[in-house]
């Protein structure tokens, strides 16, 4: 199974966790998540995030490309085989990053999670015309 990590930004993804545990049943345990803010240390959060990656492989979803959560991760991650950090997380993503984990790896996974967080990005008012 593809290890599943959120890193955010304040409170998003454990938001973001708690509102999927609504509407898919999975163990909330099994995603690990993580806050970035100007007042944490960024050594000890390293070493944890580097510590939470699966041995089948990682999944590391960020909140903005560019951010602090994206750059931490992919610094930690580069070259790594198996981990691959997407940006710009929404419920979608994390959605399909849970329904399908245990049937990818974690290259197939983001493209999946990509796919379907793009799918989920819709001018509402302008389908309904």
């Amino acid at each position: 199974m593809v290890k599943i990590i959120l890193v955010s930004h304040g409170d998003m993804a454990q938001a973001l966790l708690n509102t999927a545990e609504k509407i898919y049943p999975f163990d909330p345990k099994s995603v690990d998540v993580f806050t970035v803010s100007g007042c944490v240390n960024w050594e000890g959060l390293s070493k944890k995030i580097k510590s939470s990656l699966g041995a089948q492989g990682a999944l590391i979803l960020v909140d903005v490309f560019g951010g602090s959560s994206c750059n931490m991760a992919a610094t930690l991650t580069h070259g790594i085989d198996g981990v691959n950090v997407v940006s710009g997380v929404n419920l979608n993503m994390l959605l399909a990053a849970l329904n399908n984990r245990d049937k990818m790896t974690s290259d197939e996974l983001a493209k999946k999670v990509i796919e379907d967080g793009l799918k989920a990005v819709v001018n509402v008012t302008q389908r309904l015309k």
